[in-house]
């Protein structure tokens, strides 16, 4: 994984998941850049703590002045010492042991899995359509398909080191036309793109993304505002949570934000103080949306909205308006299943970071 400072609580809540409740037992390399965070600087002190007292994790410095933001990632999976590689973002966390994935029929057979985004040529934000000028400049056919989300990877590099180093090419390569045209978002289709460009076989797991959130209930409707993305493994069991618009500080931040920036349409959604302050981080896991598998791609549309919470205003939501009348998703509760406890694990474990560091600090 790739940490940057606000991602360390989260690093560090996903790393303890990881071998302290789901005994996972993979090697980890945490990725960082010097020049964003300090070797010696305290707020390393939790991830430094695990490195010592886990076993097999060690830290790993981006020098490349190129390797920046999204790159850092794709410099990441290139450089590892490692010929296999689950990449997570350090704000995603499994909900069992995600080791089985080497193992498994679809990476022995193409040896690399990706995973949806929840965009598509039916409706993308990022519009990858068949008209987008993206194909023209790759020399490619339109490929129809959903888009990629890279929150995970799973690739065996020494069966594909010709995509990576055209992914790595893509990402170099200046002027950079992906970005200056606005044809692609950060790295998260390059991988897919490099793979199809290279006609080189890969599994994109089948079942579109969920949506792990709240339900906010107003006057006229209810909708359902989804902070974390689900992902699945190839049978379209529940998988990977990225907590990826609410990321875990381990510390309460100001909760006053503007008001004039806060929608009107929806009431704020009360949360009650012990659920917000006991460990800092707000609970925003009480509900998954998830697709109806038997309705066609077409039918899969995600509402973007803000709503007012406790816990920030202005929130910024990927789900669904008015989600009791739309029949082609469907609402889990989060307490009904086997992996219920782990958010209130992850805001301890964040929790626990920041407390490590500050008596660190004090001493």
């Amino acid at each position: 994984m790739v940490v940057y400072p606000k991602l360390l609580a989260s690093a560090y809540a996903t790393i303890r998941v990881l071998r302290n409740v789901l005994k996972c037992q993979l090697a980890i390399d945490i990725w960082f850049r010097p020049d964003e965070i300090n070797a010696n600087d305290t707020s390393l002190e939790p991830l430094k703590h695990l490195v010592a007292t886990e076993g097999n994790i060690t830290f790993q410095e981006i020098h490349d002045p190129r390797a920046t933001q999204f790159v850092a990632k794709i410099h990441a999976i290139y450089h590892t010492k490692f010929d296999r590689v689950l990449f997570l973002d350090a704000d995603n966390v499994p909900v069992h042991d995600p080791s089985f994935l080497f193992e498994s029929a679809e990476f022995l057979k193409t040896g690399a899995i990706f995973w949806p985004d929840f965009w598509n040529p039916d409706h993308s934000i990022f519009a990858i359509y068949e008209n987008s000028l993206l194909w023209e400049l790759l020399d490619m056919p339109f490929t129809d398909m959903f888009e990629q989300e890279s929150g995970q990877l799973v690739i065996d590099r020494r069966r594909h080191a010709a995509p990576l180093e055209l992914v790595r090419f893509y990402a170099l390569h200046r002027p950079n036309f992906f970005a200056s045209l606005k044809l692609t978002w950060g790295d998260k289709d390059l991988f897919r793109l490099a793979w199809l460009k290279l006609d080189v076989p890969f599994t994109m797991i089948q079942t579109p993304p969920g949506m792990a959130g709240i339900i906010s209930d107003g006057f006229l409707r209810s909708d359902f505002c989804g902070m974390t993305m689900v992902q699945h493994d190839a049978n379209g069991e529940i998988l990977f949570m990225h907590r990826n618009q609410k990321k875990l500080l381990g510390k309460v931040v100001d909760r006053v934000e503007d008001a004039s920036s806060r929608e009107t349409t929806i009431a704020a959604v009360n949360v009650t103080s012990d659920t917000v302050e006991k460990y800092a981080d707000s609970a925003i896991w009480t509900h998954i949306l998830l697709f109806h598998k038997e309705y066609s791609r077409r039918y899969y549309y995600i509402d973007m909205f803000r709503v007012n919470f406790d816990f920030k205003a202005n929130q910024r939501c990927f789900g669904q308006r008015a989600v009791y009348r739309n029949p082609y998703f469907y609402i889990q509760e989060i307490a009904a299943l086997n992996f219920s406890r782990l958010e209130s694990q992850l805001r301890h474990f964040a929790l626990e970071s920041v407390q490590f560091s500050s008596k660190k600090h004090l001493v």
